[in-house]
């Protein structure tokens, strides 16, 4: 099918989105959902037809978002009753690729471009048959038919509402699915845009797709756009039908519209006050239930559980390319835009830079003086502290904003957790690395510590194990709260750790109840390994700027901080103990996140 969208009195684009070739209605029957105590849905049911753009009506809290949820297939928990297609049911893997849903408010990557947000898609969502060359003809239709030309290579923090809105519609039409639905897609935009939104709906609709929007109150002029009108009320269907048998069905109920009134505001009148004329909706809600049952049952076939279907689909592909394409597809998107994240590269870079030059020149050349043991100490754990701080602060105030992206992906199909998973740990690595070895070098020779290669080696050892830990711990808090919390509880829980390093009081001075919080302390780790680095390996004696240093001979330091002396190893066990667990508790806390959104 071909579309003609008028740019510009002189130049008209040609646009290319292919046909649905099989007709693909979906049906449902006695819905039921229920949140706590709160029944949302009462045996709803209904059928969206092939071709036809259906809008869903109802007063707030008639469970119209409930119900797109549902059908869409991103709330599966609680719910029974049936869905069909075709009047046969589907295995929820291919179910999922059939549908595609755009919420109301679609989280998007704000570093990525309008052309680049939608390759990547394409990139997910199609075979690894369909070439490069037919991808980029995909998006420039998708961008051609959305009118998104003149900002296709904005990125998304710049884009207005109405464009984030068409940019969310195309992140579904990649895949040329079968099946629409949309929640609310006019909300925050003007009139116009609205008008312009739904007509693009309208398009998609005759090509043969099943197409279905939650509309907010939509003028006259917008709601003649639609073919069939499908209303809620309480958790059950009110009215289903053409747009045109909307008006005759309420009059012979006893409500009669009056003339220039506007039909969607006489039915949401109708449906919000319906305590002033019960025994009327109770017909309409009975009629509307008498008419979909007998459609349902000509030859609809009983959908199975859930259990089942999800065993049946393990069989069968899940996703149209394989787990290592995901995964390298996943990586060069999150690298992308990690570079392109301000806080995340030139401000964390710079703060590694720019600290480690203030620490080395404050701390100047303190680690070969017995008089300067105390002030070397004390710059270590300041080392392990700016480390953690660094590289926690930053991932937890970034990560939060992509789980939301990850968590309406993961629904739509475009990967398992596992690829995500292992593409964010593979793709931020490196920046990490980077920082954290430009700042060991720095701070490490201007403080003076041993210029000797296995001592310099050693230390970088535990600084990027520290840094890999603080960069796991900061993707942990940010999966786990939320973004206005997350900020207060990373440096919270870090004040306990230090506290137990070693540093602050000594492991004999603490009470006995205190002391096994010794050994879960990653700060002690850090410290006791950095220390370790410093005086320990058979290092004799350190130079003097006095008369007489006390702590010349290493030994004395390390009976000073209550350290054994080689132990260096033992500390690199334990910081990669705390680094594995804390990815274990990543990998757990994204799955934990999915169910909650179940």
């Amino acid at each position: 099918m071909r579309f003609h969208r008028n740019m510009s009195s002189e130049e008209t684009v040609e646009v290319v989105i292919p046909l649905v070739k099989t007709i693909t209605n979906l049906t449902f029957r006695n819905l039921s959902y229920s949140a706590g105590q709160k029944q949302l849905l009462r045996n709803i049911s209904g059928t969206l037809k092939s071709g036809r753009l259906t809008a869903i009506l109802g007063p707030s809290g008639a469970g119209k978002s409930t119900l797109l949820n549902i059908l869409s297939g991103f709330k599966t928990q609680g719910v029974s009753g049936r869905i069909l297609i075709n009047n046969e049911a589907v295995d929820c893997h291919k179910y999922r690729q059939l549908v595609a849903y755009t919420e109301q408010d679609v989280p998007l990557l704000h570093n990525l471009t309008v052309r680049e947000t939608l390759h990547y898609v394409a990139d997910l969502k199609l075979s690894k048959n369909v070439s490069y060359i037919h991808k980029t003809k995909i998006v420039n239709d998708i961008v051609a038919l959305l009118g998104l030309q003149k900002c296709s290579h904005s990125q998304a923090k710049t884009l207005s509402g109405g464009e984030r809105k068409r940019l969310s519609i195309g992140l579904e039409l990649v895949s040329n699915p079968k099946i629409m639905f949309f929640d609310e897609p006019t909300s925050g935009l003007d009139s116009v845009a609205s008008y312009q939104m739904i007509s693009y709906m309208r398009d998609l609709a005759r090509q043969g797709r099943c197409v279905a929007t939650v509309v907010h109150q939509p003028s006259s002029e917008l709601l003649e756009l639609f073919d069939d009108v499908y209303v809620v009320v309480d958790g059950r269907c009110m009215y289903q039908g053409s747009l045109d048998d909307l008006i005759p069905t309420l009059e012979e109920v006893g409500f009669t519209c009056p003339p220039y009134y506007n039909r969607a505001d006489f039915v949401l009148k109708i449906a919000s006050q319906r305590t002033d004329d019960m025994d009327s909706v109770e017909k309409l809600i009975a009629r509307a239930d008498t008419a979909i049952n007998g459609y349902l049952e000509n030859g609809s076939t009983h959908l199975e559980e859930c259990n089942n279907l999800m065993a049946e689909s393990r069989a069968s592909a899940q996703y149209p390319i394989a787990w290592w394409r995901q995964f390298a597809v996943l990586v060069r998107r999150t690298a992308l835009c990690t570079l392109r994240n301000i806080t995340l590269t030139r401000f964390r870079l710079l703060g590694h830079l720019l600290f480690g030059l203030t620490i080395g020149s404050v701390f100047y050349d303190v680690g070969d003086d017995g008089a300067k043991v105390l002030s070397n100490v004390s710059c270590l754990i300041l080392f392990l502290m700016f480390i953690v701080f660094a590289n926690a602060m930053t991932v937890v105030l970034t990560f939060p904003l992509e789980m939301a992206v990850f968590v309406r992906e993961h629904k739509s199909n475009y990967y398992p957790v596992s690829a995500y998973y292992c593409s964010k740990l593979v793709a931020d690595f490196p920046l990490m690395l980077a920082g954290v070895s430009c700042f060991q070098l720095i701070v490490y020779y201007l403080t003076g510590q041993p210029n000797e290669t296995d001592r310099v080696v050693a230390f970088w050892g535990i600084c990027v194990l520290f840094g890999w830990l603080a960069q796991m711990y900061g993707m942990v808090a940010g999966s786990v709260f939320p973004l206005d919390v997350s900020p207060f509880v990373v440096p919270a829980s870090i004040i306990p750790a230090v506290m137990f390093s070693g540093f602050f009081i000594r492991y004999s001075e603490l009470l006995a109840a205190f002391r096994p919080l010794t050994y879960v302390s990653y700060f002690r780790y850090g410290f006791e390994g950095l220390a370790q680095v410093a005086y320990g390996f058979n290092r004799t004696q350190l130079g003097c700027s006095e008369m007489f240093c006390y702590y010349r001979k290493t030994s004395k330091v390390m009976e000073m901080l209550q350290m054994d002396p080689n132990r260096y190893w033992y500390d690199v066990a334990g910081l990669s103990v705390w680094v594995a667990v804390l990815h274990v508790l990543l990998y757990a806390s994204l799955k934990v996140r999915l169910r909650r959104n179940r």
